[in-house]
């Protein structure tokens, strides 16, 4: 008897990694099948015109450049500083090829993966050298929950302006962290040339995503001067995405987006601190509990770890393991700042970056705790049996049975689910339907003042911000900019 229930407590992590490839793989089937239906809308259009007309006028990529760099330009005077999303918002599908917007969501989706693989690799596998099966399965639980549960689908997954501010700057944020980090350790020159790259263009994005770097390098400096000398070389990096902090933060541009009163303050600063951490801390309770199946994820990660660890013979003793916890903590409600701060109303990128950040955080601290706790039994000659082990098992299978049966809704609650159920209505038959057909109106070179048939705003998970009867209305504006109109207005489809 014992030797069959030692048979069965055995966790084959390979397996499990399969088993979390295909699950995963599956849950975005209806996320790309809705790649198909997506088109560019309102700010997709205003930070495009210039790029557009450049291209249909030349077809030259160099010339398209420049008119992205009159983009930023225009904007930076404008509107707001952050000089590099600017400009690859300038350069957004639809600027060269009529149906390439369907990119995007592959693009994003490709990019959220592999920036969070990059770096979890390096610290699951380079760093804590647990096997490459534990760290596939656990980053995949991490994803799942991520993509899955998006604040934000439209700037997490379908809206390339959106994305393009948020997506791809935290993605090379996660990048850039893992090359300093490889540079600390092996001091190589291509991690600090490609992490220099990083952070000089982080310095033209959006606030969230170079604190979250400069947060990251200043915890690495911190942590490894006294014996890696070398480290400080990352001080220059730190100082050219300072560098374009500063550009961005001189725009004169920023007046018109924050208001007269933008600046730096010292009493504004103090109680943004403050409110950080109380906004944080009402946040994490309502993303684990809102949404337990978030919990459950990490449940199932603590578990996985663990078993991996027993495995391997430790040569890190985990030290100060709630000291790592407040750090991450304090990163993940440092990412609440430049919103307080700025006082003014805030995209879905916004909470979408604050979301990845938080499950991040939350996976570091549940990874290095899970570790601390093999470690210690170890050093205190404590060992689970095997039969524990397999109760323990159990027992985590049960309640996240009990979890699932409890909340249907959370699932309900999905990106995938919401896809499906957009598609499975028949509303993204319809909203493909009618966006075909107003493009065929928009790009008829022989129309001049376009009247475009209403059709509903409100597009499930995707982007769609609706022309006004208004002519001067900015949506309708950036649209006859974009497309080379005179006018461009919505009448009642039953004019037509």
């Amino acid at each position: 008897m014992k030797k069959r229930i030692n048979k069965k407590i055995k966790i084959d992590q390979k397996k499990i990694a399969i088993f979390t490839g295909i699950v995963f793989l599956i849950s975005l089937i209806p996320i790309l099948y809705l790649s198909g239906y997506v088109h560019a809308t309102g700010d997709d259009y205003g930070y495009g015109a210039r790029t557009h007309q450049m291209w249909l006028s030349t077809h030259s990529v160099w010339q398209v450049l420049k008119a992205a760099g009159q983009t930023v330009q225009h904007y930076w005077i404008g509107w707001q500083g952050t000089w590099f999303t600017i400009f690859l918002m300038s350069l957004q599908p639809e600027v060269f090829w009529d149906n390439g917007y369907w990119i995007v969501p592959w693009i994003m989706l490709a990019l959220t993966i592999f920036s969070t693989l990059y770096l979890t690799e390096y610290i699951m596998v380079q760093k804590l050298r647990l096997p490459k099966a534990t760290w596939i399965s656990c980053t995949l639980i991490l994803l799942f929950a991520m993509i899955q549960y998006f604040p934000s689908t439209k700037s997490g997954i379908f809206w390339y302006n959106g994305t393009a501010h948020y997506i791809i700057p935290y993605s090379m944020a996660l990048i850039a962290i893992r090359c300093c980090w490889s540079f600390a350790d092996r001091k190589r020159k291509r991690d600090w040339i490609a992490a220099f790259i990083c952070m000089a263009l982080l310095g033209g994005a959006s606030y969230l995503a170079p604190l979250l770097v400069l947060i990251a390098v200043a915890y690495l400096i911190l942590c490894e001067w006294k014996t890696k000398k070398h480290v400080f070389y990352l001080c220059i990096p730190v100082a050219a995405e300072l560098a374009g902090l500063i550009v961005s933060y001189l725009a004169p541009g920023n007046k018109s987006r924050g208001g007269e009163d933008f600046g730096v303050h010292g009493g504004l600063i103090v109680k943004t601190i403050l409110e950080c951490f109380v906004d944080g801390t009402r946040q994490m309770f309502l993303y684990l509990f809102k949404t337990p199946f978030i919990l459950l994820c990490f449940v199932v990660i603590a578990v996985l770890v663990v078993n991996a660890f027993q495995k391997l013979r430790l040569t890190f003793a985990f030290p100060c393991p709630i000291l790592v916890a407040v750090a991450m903590f304090c990163m993940y409600c440092a990412m609440y700042a430049p919103g307080l701060y700025a006082g003014v109303e805030l995209s879905g990128g916004v909470p979408n970056t604050i979301f990845q950040v938080f499950l991040l955080t939350l996976f570091v601290s549940v990874t290095y705790f899970s570790g601390w706790i093999v470690a210690y039994q170890k050093r205190n000659g404590k060992t689970v049996s095997e039969r524990n082990a397999y109760i323990c098992e159990i027992v985590v299978i049960l309640i996240a049975g009990c979890i699932l049966i409890a909340n249907k809704g959370t699932l309900k609650e999905s990106t995938s689910y919401e896809c499906y159920t957009y598609i499975e209505s028949g509303q993204a038959d319809d909203y493909k339907a009618q966006m075909e057909e107003r493009l065929s109106l928009l790009r008829n070179t022989e129309l001049k003042n376009v009247e475009l048939p209403a059709m509903n705003s409100d597009q499930g998970p995707l982007m769609h911000m609706e022309v006004m009867e208004d002519p001067n209305e900015w949506t309708n504006t950036v649209v006859k900019q974009f497309f080379g109109k005179e006018s461009v207005i919505e009448v009642p489809r039953s004019e037509r």
